[in-house]
């Protein structure tokens, strides 16, 4: 009752005001009130971090590096989906939250949600994150003239290469910003700037790998700057933390709670199975990562790019990925890194034990999954390194579900000739002559930049899923 007593009093007072003035200026009669009058970068940065969510629960990249199958609906894995917008949406967020840390007339108030260099850096390391995905999967695309909106709405692309080394470049800068104090907005590592800085640093780790094939020698040195700081052990494997509401739950548990889909592929089964059985695999992994079939009790994979109906025969992904909705996913994780630095030791980078790192990635990736010490032990000495294919298998094995990167590791590392073998599917759809190489440009980008895009084709190739990129050639 008091507060509705206020409210009348308040609204007397307003009635009164406007009576007693000969003149009302009603040039704010259009601002809505309860809106912010100032950006809040602490809001903006919780909308560019839930941006990474996506990237760690998409099903195409998983489809293409056959850890699932589709079950009555085959098409995607068959390759049916050709054209992806880039989506600049974080772009912009991103870019006003350095603007509003970087203006003199607005930095004082950013600054309350924490130092502005850190915001700068934090939004600065997510704009590499994402441009880094956009590369790999298109190739050549708009960097150096994207996002200056009707100043230069038709934007060239930029080369693959150009745009990678470009970015490791951003980073650095990024990186050398951090400085003491945390920040407000960041749900991921609830601004402690020291996870930041194993975060850039691990991307940049990842980045410099990537580079292998294309550039060594840049790879060999970006490599080398980010190891001191990078993640070390499982306890700082850096994940996306869903939550149990449903618009901020992990998407996996989304899916089948409208569809019981995504299997494991035979693919992936047959090889965890390996020197085992279906009811005894000889990776004890397989049992944390999926589950038996219910008519069997055994570990069955479904048939890759096949429709496949029959869902009682076949092992879905582990329950706690696809009926919890506040189960972590990956973003980068420790074993990821140790088979990057195996990797990169093999390579003659670093001085370190290729051989080491191998059986240090797996144990990594099997303490991650809860697997026992004497079954990981029996399996790392059932499976010595023998060179950089064991190294690309058994990363392909801990990068489960992580789409994305494992898609681009088989890519490069198919380049360098020790990638874990893949079949495509008998069925190919959308002129696919093979497992995709890239994704396709939006059609939208012929309509609205087609000079720009023509010329993107002419010099990286078709724009299909058949054209080998520049980094992976």
């Amino acid at each position: 009752m008091k507060n509705i007593n206020k409210i009348k009093a308040l609204l007397l007072a307003v009635f009164v005001s406007f009576t007693a003035c000969d003149t009302v200026d009603f040039g704010d009669v259009n601002i809505n009130p309860n809106a912010a009058t100032k950006g809040s970068t602490a809001l903006l940065l919780t909308t560019v971090e839930r941006g990474i969510a996506g990237f760690t629960t998409q099903v195409t990249p998983n489809l293409y590096t056959q850890y699932i199958s589709e079950g009555q609906y085959p098409e995607a894995s068959q390759y049916q989906g050709l054209n992806f917008s880039f989506g600049y949406g974080q772009f912009i967020e991103i870019q006003r939250i350095i603007d509003l840390n970087t203006d003199e007339a607005t930095k004082v108030d950013a600054a309350a949600n924490g130092p502005n260099n850190n915001q700068i850096a934090v939004a600065s390391i997510l704009r590499v994150f994402y441009f880094k995905y956009m590369a790999e999967r298109w190739g050549m695309i708009p960097y150096t003239e994207a996002l200056q909106g009707l100043e230069l709405p038709h934007p060239k692309y930029d080369s693959q290469l150009f745009v990678y080394k470009s970015l490791i470049t951003e980073l650095d800068t990024a990186l050398g910003l951090i400085t003491a104090g945390d920040i407000e907005g960041d749900f991921l590592f609830g601004g402690d700037m020291d996870r930041w800085k194993q975060f850039g640093n691990t991307l940049k780790l990842i980045m410099a790998i990537t580079l292998s094939n294309a550039d060594p020698v840049t790879g060999a040195a970006a490599f080398n700057e980010a190891l001191p700081n990078v993640i070390s052990s499982n306890a700082e494997n850096l994940v996306y933390p869903f939550l149990s509401d449903d618009t901020n739950d992990n998407a996996w548990q989304d899916r089948f709670q409208t569809r019981v889909d995504y299997m494991l592929s035979d693919t992936f089964v047959d090889a965890l199975v390996g020197a085992g059985t279906s009811a005894l695999p000889e990776d004890p992994r397989l049992a944390k990562m999926g589950s038996p079939a219910i008519n069997t009790g055994t570990y069955v994979g479904a048939p890759y790019g096949e429709q496949n109906t029959s869902l009682n025969d076949y092992s879905f992904i582990t329950d706690d990925i696809i009926y919890n909705g506040e189960r972590d996913m990956p973003i980068f994780n420790y074993a990821q890194v140790l088979f990057a630095r195996s990797e990169a030791a093999a390579l003659g980078w670093t001085g370190e034990d290729a051989e080491a790192l191998y059986e240090m990635g797996i144990q990594a990736s099997m303490d991650e999954w809860g697997v026992s010490g004497a079954a990981a032990t029996a399996y790392i000495a059932l499976n010595p390194y023998t060179g950089q294919e064991s190294m690309a298998y058994e990363k392909w094995v801990a990068g489960f579900l992580m789409g994305y990167d494992t898609w681009t590791d088989w890519r490069r590392q198919k380049a360098m000739g020790y990638e874990k073998p893949l079949s495509p599917p008998a069925i190919l759809l959308s002129g696919a002559t093979g497992i995709p190489n890239r994704h396709g440009y939006a059609t939208s980008e012929f309509e609205t930049n087609k000079e720009n895009y023509e010329a993107a084709v002419a010099a990286q190739g078709p724009d299909d899923l058949n054209t080998v990129l520049e980094m992976f050639q």
